[in-house]
């Protein structure tokens, strides 16, 4: 760790610690708040994590957003549904010496099981590639700690996104 008020130039994506300790946002899950929240993100930790890193968090991040966004409409009605309304979605990172990690919860309906067990890749038949099926192999590949549950009626998902490591010289 870099001692305050110091800064190594050698350093490469570990970057300096910012007062700001963590990201947070409450949002709406539709296409333009995700968005929103995917320009935030990148705005908050480009000075002081690599491009690597920041695209495989934006990766990862807006394939987990949008799958709520597309898959998971609010499940439990409240005392006056509102058919329309999105399911919301919490989103909080941490930067630590090692990565980020990140939690999100939202209260769309439950993951469907499967998801977050370890797979590979969908079978890649010429002429016959699935639409889906890719995000979650994507998802598990790029993080670390996976872990996903459900209590009452909100899901979460935690996972840490480990800093690229410096290229060797």
């Amino acid at each position: 760790m870099i001692p305050t008020g110091r800064s190594n130039p050698d350093i490469g994506c570990f970057g300096r610690c910012r007062a700001q300790p963590m990201f947070h946002r409450v949002l709406d899950a539709n296409p333009a708040t995700v968005r929103a929240a995917l320009q935030d993100v990148r705005q908050r930790f480009l000075p002081e994590v690599c491009e690597d890193t920041l695209g495989r968090l934006e990766l990862v991040l807006a394939e987990v957003m949008n799958n709520v966004t597309e898959h998971a409409p609010h499940e439990v009605p409240d005392p006056t549904p509102d058919p329309g309304r999105s399911p919301v979605i919490h989103l909080c990172i941490v930067r630590h010496d090692g990565g980020l990690a990140c939690a999100l919860t939202d209260d769309g309906i439950s993951l469907p099981e499967g998801c977050i067990l370890p797979r590979s890749l969908p079978a890649l038949v010429p002429g016959d590639l699935p639409e889906g099926g890719f995000g979650w192999f994507l998802i598990q590949d790029l993080t670390q700690a996976l872990c996903y549950y459900r209590e009452d009626s909100r899901n979460y998902l935690a996972f840490s996104l480990p800093f690229a490591l410096p290229e060797a010289e």
